[in-house]
């Protein structure tokens, strides 16, 4: 498929299909996602977890278009992206996917004001045009409204991850992914960051994947899924901190 059209909108925002990824170490063959099959519902907050080396990162960089599987579908919103080209893919991340950076990734010579309107102004046509409106009110929904001109080292952490989740939220996109958001983050700007997140997905119907090793941020998730080599073990919706961390524990011991 050579052009991104984006979809009529169904209640299955992303629905991923037995997906296989490995890759070659030398002569071996390394395994990070084996036949995995996932979907979230269009509104919804889906956590995935797991042990260390257990696929999170590639599953959430394969969903989001940034690696492709080997086997299996991808589909967002009923088009299948891993049969996309690459100029279909950079145009569908730029107008309909968000991601969010543990390491907030801004550019560190541009203020809050230029990081949250590069991607609009890339998009180019009315999302360029309607840059300037739209940076000033996502950075002001998130408390920052005083800091347009701020570049990032002078920023605490906090205020660098919510230009960050600004940043991703410009272009309105239907999905956000969130690669270990909080990672970085003192306590305080954790659940700041966090309550923004459920927010989004109680008031604007925002769909939201995220990859974290917290229990505490996943409880703030609908759902929680986890991984272990390379494969689902179980999900859990509507779950407490201790229940999560009760189940990741577990799957660390069965290693």
């Amino acid at each position: 498929m050579d052009a991104y059209t984006p979809p009529v909108s169904t209640d299955t925002m992303l629905n991923i299909r037995g997906i296989t990824r490995t890759y070659q170490s030398g002569a071996t063959t390394l395994t990070a996602l084996d036949r995995v099959t996932l979907s979230c519902r269009r509104g919804s907050w889906t956590a995935v977890m797991g042990p260390s080396g257990s696929g999170k990162s590639t599953l959430l960089n394969c969903a989001a278009g940034l690696d492709r599987p080997d086997t299996g579908q991808v589909f967002l919103d009923g088009q299948d992206i891993a049969s996309f080209g690459e100029d279909a893919l950079t145009t569908m991340r730029r107008t309909d996917i968000g991601f969010i950076f543990q390491r907030f990734n801004l550019v560190a010579a541009l203020t809050a004001e230029q990081n949250v309107s590069l991607p609009l102004r890339l998009a180019g046509g009315a999302r360029a045009r309607s840059a300037g409106s739209v940076t000033a009110e996502t950075l002001d929904i998130l408390g920052l409204g005083d800091h347009l001109h701020h570049k990032p080292r002078e920023l605490s952490g906090g205020q660098q991850q919510r230009v960050a989740v600004a940043r991703a939220l410009a272009t309105r996109p239907r999905i956000l992914f969130a690669d270990e958001p909080t990672g970085a983050l003192d306590s305080a700007s954790a659940r700041t960051v966090l309550q923004l997140l459920r927010q989004l997905v109680d008031r604007q119907a925002q769909t939201i994947m995220m990859v974290t090793h917290d229990p505490q941020a996943a409880a703030q998730a609908d759902h929680v899924t986890f991984l272990r080599d390379g494969r689902i073990i179980t999900t859990l919706s509507g779950a407490d901190a201790g229940q999560i961390a009760a189940t990741l524990a577990e799957l660390e011991t069965e290693r």
